[in-house]
């Protein structure tokens, strides 16, 4: 996600502080609270490009209240990138399929293992986003576009939850017909090159 052109596109709307920014990206594009740190350090950047500018501070208020808004320049880029074709960000091969392979080769039965506390990671990212669903439909604001950008979070989890599942369905009926391994046995704890994938 472009945090960056996320605060113009909010900014685009009404000025705001960056409290109230990290509020409403949690609240109209979710996935989880966003770091203040992060949101901050976008601010300084934008700012430093002429995108955004300071306009007021409230000195009085516990938190840091500058208010920024949005300059023309800034209008321009965020709809520049809006308008741009979307470039996928999501490797094509990430960690947990690069482990799979590597740990499949060395050690099968710890496999088992990394996949089960992948699927709790996933399980619980799930709960979360379900959650925040639930929360979210109880606001009498809550939007159709809100509710389809929580689905995306959720349709992935699942998807990566269906994965694993079948990754472990596999990978237990292979190893349950295969021997204990020997001291001289370590060929035989390799999955097979055949059985993997054989039924995509």
């Amino acid at each position: 996600m472009s945090i960056r052109h996320a605060i113009l596109g909010l900014l685009a709307d009404s000025p705001m502080h960056g409290y109230q920014i990290a509020g409403e990206l949690e609240r109209r594009i979710g996935g989880g609270r966003y770091n203040s740190a992060q949101i901050y350090h976008s601010l300084r950047a934008l700012a430093d490009a002429g995108l955004i500018l300071e306009t007021a501070q409230d000195s009085g208020a516990g938190r840091d209240r500058r208010t920024f808004e949005v300059t023309v320049d800034g209008r321009r880029d965020f709809q520049r990138w809006l308008r741009a074709p979307l470039v996928l960000t999501r490797p094509a091969r990430d960690d947990a399929v690069v482990k799979l392979v590597f740990l499949g080769l060395h050690d099968p039965r710890q496999l088992i293992g990394f996949l089960e506390r992948l699927r709790r990671q996933h399980l619980r990212r799930l709960a979360g986003t379900q959650v925040g669903k639930r929360a979210a439909a109880e606001k009498v604001d809550q939007t159709l576009l809100a509710e389809l950008a929580g689905a995306a979070f959720r349709f992935r989890e699942e998807a990566e939850l269906q994965w694993i599942e079948h990754c472990l369905v596999r990978l237990r009926a292979l190893l349950e017909t295969e021997p204990p391994r020997g001291t001289g046995a370590r060929a035989s704890a390799t999955v097979p090159k055949s059985r993997v994938g054989a039924d995509e």
